[in-house]
């Protein structure tokens, strides 16, 4: 759970109160790590995979859309702009671990 919370950059507790409607819903399950019993890890059900597979494809939908718009060319500059942001470097850079 810390990687995924790390990689989506939210805190261990905010991951856990967003997974729950996943869970309910019946799109991923909590297992134990066979490796390290204190950690969990996730896995996607089957109706998990499905709506991971419609939601890319809804997401490539609206790029493709805002590429349309803005402009590949840009759109690919912004994205750059944003994972430059989003690096462990500049995080460094501004105090953060």
């Amino acid at each position: 759970m810390t990687e995924l919370a790390h990689s989506l950059v939210l805190d261990r507790s905010a991951l856990a109160r967003n997974i729950k409607p996943l869970e309910r819903d019946g799109y991923l399950v909590q297992r134990p790590d066979l490796d390290d019993g204190r950690s969990r890890r996730m896995e996607l059900t089957p109706a998990g995979r499905a709506k991971l597979a419609e939601s890319n494809r809804l997401w490539r939908k609206a790029q493709n859309r805002f590429e349309d718009v803005y402009g590949e060319k840009r759109a690919a500059a912004l994205r750059g702009a944003l994972a430059e942001i989003y690096s462990d470097e500049f995080a460094v850079a501004f105090g953060q671990p």
